[in-house]
């Protein structure tokens, strides 16, 4: 390593050579990442510009694409709810067994959170025979 005063020493030829032997090498990829962003750059000030041709039809491009997704959605058949009985009894029966069904979970769920309610209780009692002394 040379000192300060053997730097001062060197001419300008004589730096930019040392410079350039001890120069480290570019990261990988450093080129390839470069252009891309010169070329993104160049691309938003076209942008900005206006002098993009793909910009204009942009509008123009999406309004086509929400036109061809509404025709599609009108041309696909509509599928509304069929009945699956013909018997009215026998679809009376199957509601009824439905809402049976739902009665007993939701019993079910009343008797947890009735017992869930009473051990949620003990905190606040021990807390409340604290505070009272």
């Amino acid at each position: 390593m040379k000192t300060l005063e053997e730097i001062e020493q060197l001419s300008l030829e004589e730096l930019e050579q040392k410079a350039a032997e001890t120069a480290p090498a570019a990261p990988e990829g450093l080129q390839k990442r470069l252009r891309t962003a010169l070329a993104a750059d160049s691309a938003c000030q076209e942008a900005e510009s206006g002098r993009s041709g793909s910009a204009r039809w942009l509008p123009y491009a999406s309004l086509a694409a929400v036109a061809a997704a509404a025709a599609v959605l009108l041309a696909l058949p509509q599928r509304g709810p069929r009945d699956t009985f013909d018997d009215p009894y026998l679809a009376y029966a199957e509601v009824e067994k439905a809402f049976r069904t739902i009665s007993d979970k939701m019993s079910d769920g009343v008797d947890l959170a009735r017992e869930a309610g009473q051990a949620a209780e003990i905190p606040q009692n021990v807390l409340n025979k604290i505070q009272s002394k």
